[in-house]
């Protein structure tokens, strides 16, 4: 019994407490390099898988790919006005369209996102 209170009072204490947020703030910014690092790498797959095609495509519409791709958010808001709502994009049409948007549905960035 003696123990445990020692043990409370020990965790009360102000040198604790640092202690433990410091350990909780390096442990949270760990886990986010860690997610950061992850997203890039598919971000990266997904260009990859892209690279054979975007050859064939003009320079402004690789550019335009790469800003795509450039972050997960970018890359959703895309997918979701042009592969699900069908919109017209002034950049990227008919086949090349299609060919994103498939590769798009087939990488796991958008699997990790909607099951989050």
């Amino acid at each position: 019994m003696a123990e445990i209170v020692i043990l409370v009072t020990t965790l009360r204490s102000s040198f604790a407490q640092y202690l433990l947020s410091d350990i909780q703030n390096k442990l949270t910014q760990i886990m986010t390099d860690i997610s950061m690092k992850m997203e890039q790498t598919q971000l990266d797959d997904v260009r990859y898988s892209l690279a054979p095609y975007t050859g064939q495509m003009r320079e402004f519409q690789r550019d335009y790919i790469m800003q795509i791709t450039d972050s997960s958010e970018n890359l959703e808001n895309f997918h979701a006005k042009y592969c699900i709502k069908r919109e017209i994009n002034p950049y990227v049409n008919g086949s090349n369209l299609e060919l994103v948007c498939h590769t798009i549905r087939n990488s796991t960035l958008l699997e990790i996102k909607n099951a989050s």
